[in-house]
């Protein structure tokens, strides 16, 4: 019995690493940019990045940024992020296989070889870069006993002791990797993503105000809303895990719902810190189910639907959790706050 749960694994360990292989190659196929050129203007922006209006959402001032080195996006406005591949199931309406043959077929411009090995190159550079910053952030974090994180995570009803993975901070909300300028430190709560093998690749920074009893606020002078959340470092594949290795683990979206959860059923949890990543998570050998814990709603529904799709693709058992209709996310059930 035990080497055959070994065979399983070590297979399931094989499938999952080929079908990420197949995924990047796909997505590596084409320029970004030329897949959401067909939905939105973009001009370049500093040396990595263009920008647009969302094709996403409706707004006056660009606030879609992508990177083609990258093979990213992301809409400080409304909070769209992904690839090539989540861009096509949200915004084209594709199934995951669809979007996977779009961007295996003759559907987009491809780019040479040689062009493809700079960029992989260039990517390797600037992703050590992102995740030694991230660990610098880490480094300098305090434990959460007595500080604004704690005040925080109690003001949303998370009353049992913080777990290692949640820490606090005092770091720059604005970073600007082509010149280097930094903002002044804000408050904190950090939360740590780890990859496949358990390394410390990122940190999800959710900045504070009036001592922790609030999420960081500020409107921009074109009225949009600037982001109380920000990831340092590799957010992709990556997870906010809380409690001990399982066979077995609910994921969700944000590292509130996953406290909840975690507080509230005393399972094994991983948080996505990201929609787009819930899709996207990479697992150990050693996760044989996932529990998709969705939020309400069509855009919460859309995103469980596209989790599960992914999951059952690397051969996973996957099944879906909703809170009561009455409640937009768990967090809010668990405070009883109504949609």
């Amino acid at each position: 019995m035990a080497g055959g749960r070994n065979s399983r694994s070590q297979r399931s360990a094989a499938d999952a690493a080929d079908f990420q292989r197949r995924m990047d190659e796909a997505k590596g196929r084409h320029n970004l940019s030329d897949v959401v050129r067909r939905h939105t203007h973009l001009r370049k922006r500093g040396a990595r990045e263009m920008v647009g209006l969302c094709p996403f959402h409706s707004e006056k001032t660009p606030s879609f940024e992508v990177n083609d080195n990258k093979g990213a996006y992301h809409c400080h406005g409304c909070g769209a992020s992904g690839d090539a591949l989540t861009f096509l199931m949200q915004k084209d309406g594709l199934s995951f296989r669809d979007a996977f043959e779009a961007l295996t077929g003759d559907t987009f411009p491809t780019i040479s070889d040689e062009e493809r090995v700079r960029r992989k190159e260039a990517d390797a550079r600037e992703t050590a870069e992102r995740i030694g910053l991230a660990r610098s952030i880490w480094a300098a974090s305090l434990p959460p006993a007595g500080t604004p994180a704690e005040v925080y995570a109690r003001s949303r009803g998370i009353t049992m002791d913080l777990p290692p993975s949640v820490r606090f901070v005092m770091t720059p909300r604005y970073r600007n990797a082509d010149t280097g300028e930094v903002g002044r430190d804000h408050p904190a709560m950090a939360c740590a993503l780890v990859d496949a093998d358990g390394r410390l690749v990122g940190v999800q920074c959710i900045f504070l105000a009036d001592g922790g009893r609030r999420k960081y606020e500020r409107v921009r002078a074109d009225g949009s809303k600037a982001k109380a959340k920000l990831t340092f470092g590799v957010l992709t594949g990556a997870a906010f895990r809380l409690g001990p290795k399982s066979e077995s683990i609910l994921k969700c979206e944000g590292p509130e719902d996953a406290l909840t959860l975690r507080q509230e059923t005393g399972r094994t949890v991983w948080a996505a810190c990201g929609t787009a990543n819930l899709a996207q998570l990479i697992y150990p050998p050693w996760v044989r189910h996932v529990c998709v814990a969705g939020d309400n709603g069509q855009a919460g529904r859309a995103a469980a639907e596209r989790a599960m799709q992914a999951d059952l693709a690397l051969g996973l058992t996957v099944d879906k959790t909703f809170p009561a209709d009455a409640f937009k996310d768990w967090n809010d059930q668990l405070r009883g706050i109504r949609s």
